[in-house]
C-alpha cells in the first residue's frame, strides 16, 4: 500500500487514451483494485465504464454510477425511452410478454453497444474481460 501504483496506473491509462488509438481496457485481479482504478480515471475527465459481471451487477460500490448496467439504467434519449418503459413495467410486473422481453433485450444490448463505444477507457476484472460485451 501507498506505493503509487494506482497514481501510476492512472497517469499512464490516460496518456494512453489520450493518444486516440482505441479504447484502453484496463484490467485488475479483483473488483475492488478495478473500483480504485476506475475512480482515479474517471478522475482525470476520460469517459470510463466500469464493466462487472453480470452476477455482481447487485453488489452495491463507489463507482455504481459508471458501471455499464447503471449507464444503460439511466439513458433516456431516442429509442431508450421505450426501453425505459418496458424496465418500468418488468419491474412492476415482475415479467414481460415474449415480444417485449424480447425488444427489451434488444433495446438493452444496444445501449451497451452505444455506452462502451463512446468510452475512453473500460475497467473491469481480468475474468470480466473476457465478457462478450466488450
Amino acid at each position: 500500500p501507498g506505493t503509487g501504483k494506482t497514481v501510476t496506473s492512472t497517469t499512464l491509462v490516460y496518456h494512453l487514451a489520450k493518444q486516440k488509438l482505441g479504447k484502453v481496457l484496463v484490467c485488475a485481479p479483483s473488483n475492488i483494485a478495478v473500483d480504485q482504478l476506475t475512480d482515479k480515471i474517471n478522475g482525470t475527465g476520460l469517459k470510463v465504464v466500469r464493466l462487472c459481471a453480470r452476477s455482481r451487477e447487485s453488489i452495491s460500490s463507489n463507482v455504481d454510477y459508471l458501471s455499464l448496467h447503471e449507464q444503460v439504467k439511466h439513458l433516456k434519449k431516442g429509442n431508450y425511452a421505450r426501453m425505459q418503459e418496458l424496465m418500468l413495467r418488468k419491474e412492476e410486473q415482475g415479467e414481460l410478454n415474449e415480444n417485449d422481453e424480447k425488444k427489451l433485450k434488444e433495446l438493452q444490448r444496444q445501449a451497451e453497444d452505444e455506452i462502451l463505444r463512446n468510452a475512453d477507457v473500460i475497467c473491469t476484472t481480468c475474468v470480466a474481460a473476457f465478457d462478450r460485451r466488450i
